[in-house]
């Protein structure tokens, strides 16, 4: 079974603020190879910052942007993820309210995507749940963006918790963007009733399984540990445990 590498979002920002480097070194000790949007490694001595962080084992994996940054400075988002050799840059948050919304976003990420593209960036497309709830003419607004941005500009990080709670399935969604998405967050819910229910990754009722082995067959690089609220666990017990639960399914 082919395996993918791990890396992690958040859950341990308190403890970073804290100490950055005692909890770099703990989460690499851990197993995880990379982390998204390490803001701790713009203070200061970036270069030797990288350098420092590269002998952990660990890598960034993407930058953050929005919408306006990618309007309004670009170039500074261009240095900052070559000051990190960071290979993409992510978009977190798009509201999707109506079709002429969407439409409007895919032109936006189209021009910026191209240029990035250019600089050896990709853009990617972070989305929640709301993309798959938002229906215009049957049609959800993430395959309204989705149809509408050239896959030479625009890649997308797909949540396999915010697929589910959207509404869609993980599995069939992952299969049907095969090229498209460079890495997966994977993060479980306890319960689907309403919004927030997280819970350490193999612990809830997200087809955690299936959707990686999807995601794995069909070109992801990175699976990315996310949890938005801590349950019973620690930050450290949950990136532990999500850690585990996948080595132990065979699939990091």
């Amino acid at each position: 079974m082919a395996k993918a590498k791990i890396g992690l979002i958040g859950i341990v920002g308190e403890e970073a603020n804290q100490d950055f480097w005692g909890t770099m070194q703990r989460v690499a000790e851990i197993g995880y190879r990379g982390i998204e949007a390490p803001g701790g490694l713009m203070e200061g001595d970036v270069e030797e910052n990288l350098k420092r962080f590269h002998g952990l084992g660990l890598e960034v994996l993407t930058v953050s942007t929005s919408r306006e940054g990618l309007r309004d400075d670009l170039p500074a988002l261009i240095a900052q993820a070559k000051a990190l050799q960071s290979p993409r840059a992510t978009v977190w948050w798009a509201p999707c309210d109506t079709r002429e919304a969407v439409l409007a976003d895919a032109v936006l990420y189209n021009e910026a995507g191209a240029k990035l593209a250019d600089e050896g960036i990709t853009l990617c497309y972070h989305h929640h749940e709301h993309e798959f709830r938002h229906i215009f003419n049957g049609v959800c607004a993430f395959d309204v963006l989705a149809e509408h941005t050239d896959p030479r500009a625009l890649a997308f990080e797909m949540d396999i918790a915010w697929i589910t709670f959207g509404g869609a399935d993980p599995v069939s969604t992952l299969r049907r963007l095969a090229g498209r998405v460079p890495a997966v967050h994977v993060k479980d819910l306890y319960g689907l009733s309403e919004r927030g229910q997280f819970t350490a990754v193999g612990t809830g009722v997200v087809n955690i399984r299936d959707s990686v082995q999807a995601a794995i067959e069909t070109g992801i690089e990175w699976v990315v540990i996310e949890q938005d609220t801590l349950r019973h666990l620690t930050a450290f017990e949950t990136i532990t445990v999500s850690y585990l639960n996948l080595k132990e399914a065979g699939l990091v």
